[in-house]
């Protein structure tokens, strides 16, 4: 095999490890989502806001180089009546204050379960 055969192949790995990555960390966040609603019911009823705050950016990949971006963004939530900016919803969820009732691990528990999901993608396509 040519050594532009071997650079070739690693590049089409990678790109084949960075799909998988981020179609399993969509799927991770969504998890993480019934991971803190599963805590119980407050005394307010539940607005699902927590779920529009998922952010998984399509992968960036040129060549030997590629990016991807996954967890929460506050930008594009708020509570419906004006009382929490997206900021502080996930401040309060991420942080069990403010009388949020939800598991407040489920954003560390995401990010941990998308790093070792792409370490595997990785060791399926290049070996341990």
């Amino acid at each position: 095999m040519k050594l532009s055969d071997i650079h070739k192949d690693c590049q089409r790995k990678l790109a084949s490890a960075m799909r998988e990555t981020y179609s399993d960390a969509g799927s991770i966040i969504d998890y993480s989502f019934a991971t803190f609603y599963g805590q119980g019911n407050p005394k307010r009823p539940r607005t699902g806001t927590l779920k529009g705050s998922k952010k998984v950016d399509p992968p960036r990949i040129s060549g030997d180089t590629a990016y991807l971006k996954a967890g929460y963004e506050g930008d594009q939530i708020s509570y419906p009546d004006g009382t929490f900016s997206g900021a502080e919803v996930l401040g309060a969820t991420m942080t069990g204050t403010y009388g949020v009732v939800g598991n407040p691990s489920y954003d560390e528990e995401a990010f941990r379960l998308i790093i070792e999901t792409a370490k595997a993608n990785f060791a399926s396509q290049f070996g341990k």
